[in-house]
């Protein structure tokens, strides 16, 4: 990387906004994107969570080249963008802070509205920032539930931009201020809805100018270059780039542990289209892939990985309880399929040991092929009926306990491959770690 390598990162789609700002300004730099999208988004977690991810995804910039971070993510900033500053100290940082100052300098009616989400409002950054640029203002602080999530999944965001709007403009704001990334892809829905005598911040130019400031001196003179990473679905992020910025781009999958010492992550997408050495396949005994995760798979792989899985169960038999089949990931990114097979689900006590067995047999056959990285579904939760949130405790307990008896991978994704899937594997993970 050149000097100038800046790294951005935000729960998802809204950072793109900054980024493009940063690239306006710096038409030169190296800018690497990371969108956090298995977490995503921010600002419905808890301000814990969300500063431990921003501490993980800086770290992975760090190693990157990054010497400078954009937390481009008013929830990110408000958790943590003090602390990043103290546990980095050689990394410069440039965060999100609700345009409150230049809002308050410029209201005719002393009222402000500032639409983000319930983190940004509970972190100290946004109650210090009205303390200090807004006394003698009225702030109208609204959070907009559900906003943030409709924009990154590109749903008609029009019922609740009225609602949202609507209640600040009606408590007498003639200041609207953005205080989401995600927010400013949606800004002229905004203003439409506010009327013309109501005048809407979005911040994203000024922390593209502060990050300019920082670092235009170090720009080398060459053609720029931007890397997207993601933490979720690659392809999915690769289509959002496309709608919202209008440009093709590259994307790559990446798995960024919570913390240093874990290498479970959880990852929200498509596992067909995970770049790790084994995919875990919630199979049959005959290795029929007629249906949910299965087919799937066999879809992504190809024609070759029926004729293997026929071709392993003629040569041994159906795969019993706590075996794994291994076959070619055909077409797949993976080198492997591991094919292991979870109990239908009915309710008795051996439902959880027969998933436990299967998913110790997927990590057990994943280090007899020399794999370092593996991606796990949600086993038997889809068609066989195992209850979701039992199913991801099971498998998450299931997967520390291999851990701490001395197992070793270096990538151990949890992959969900919608929101509830990614919320009840991250919740059995933060469980697991208290």
């Amino acid at each position: 990387m050149s000097v100038a390598s800046i790294g951005v990162f935000d729960s998802g789609v809204g950072g793109l906004s900054v980024l493009r700002e940063i690239r306006s300004q710096l038409p030169y730099a190296e800018l690497v994107y990371v969108a956090d999208q298995a977490f995503a988004p921010y600002g419905e977690r808890g301000l814990n969570a969300v500063r431990e991810r921003a501490f993980a995804i800086t770290e992975y910039l760090i190693d990157a080249g990054a010497t400078t971070v954009v937390v481009a993510c008013n929830s990110a900033s408000a958790a943590a963008l003090h602390e990043l500053r103290e546990r980095f100290p050689a990394t410069s940082f440039v965060g999100m802070e609700p345009a409150v100052k230049p809002a308050a300098g410029v209201t005719k009616r002393g009222t402000i509205g500032v639409l983000a989400t319930e983190a940004t409002f509970q972190g100290e950054l946004f109650a210090s920032v009205v303390d200090r640029h807004a006394r003698g203002v009225s702030v109208v602080a609204r959070a907009c539930p559900g906003l943030a999530a409709a924009i990154e999944d590109g749903r008609d965001v029009d019922v609740l931009v009225t609602q949202f709007t609507s209640d600040v403009v009606g408590r007498g704001s003639d200041i609207i201020v953005l205080g989401c990334t995600h927010y400013s892809f949606v800004a002229d829905r905004i203003r439409a809805v506010a009327g013309p005598g109501v005048e809407v911040i979005d911040p994203a130019p000024a922390v593209a100018r502060q990050t300019a400031r920082m670092c235009g001196d170090k720009v080398t003179a060459v053609q720029g270059s931007s890397r997207y990473l993601t933490t979720g679905d690659a392809g999915r992020f690769a289509e959002q780039i496309e709608r919202l910025l209008g440009a093709r781009a590259e994307v790559r999958s990446v798995a960024i542990p919570v913390g240093t010492d874990s290498p479970i992550s959880v990852v929200q997408g498509d596992i067909t289209r995970q770049n790790v050495d084994v995919v875990v396949n919630a199979a049959n005994a005959n290795l029929a892939h007629g249906g949910g995760v299965a087919a799937a798979i066999a879809r992504a792989g190809g024609p070759s990985v029926d004729e293997e899985s026929r071709a392993w169960v003629a040569e041994n038999g159906p795969v019993s309880r706590g075996a794994a089949a291994v076959t070619t990931a055909g077409e797949m990114e993976a080198r492997h399929i591991v094919h292991v097979v979870g109990p239908v689900y009915r309710g008795v006590p051996d439902d959880e040991l027969h998933l436990a067995e299967a998913t110790r047999a997927a990590l057990d056959a994943s280090v007899r092929l020399g794999a370092a990285s593996v991606a796990i579904p949600a086993i038997s939760a889809g068609i066989y009926g195992y209850p979701l949130a039992d199913a991801c405790r099971v498998i998450v307990g299931t997967v520390g306990g291999w851990l701490d008896a001395g197992g070793a991978l270096d990538d151990i994704r949890l992959v969900a491959f919608d929101d509830r899937t990614a919320e009840q594997f991250g919740l059995a993970l933060r469980s697991a770690g208290e």
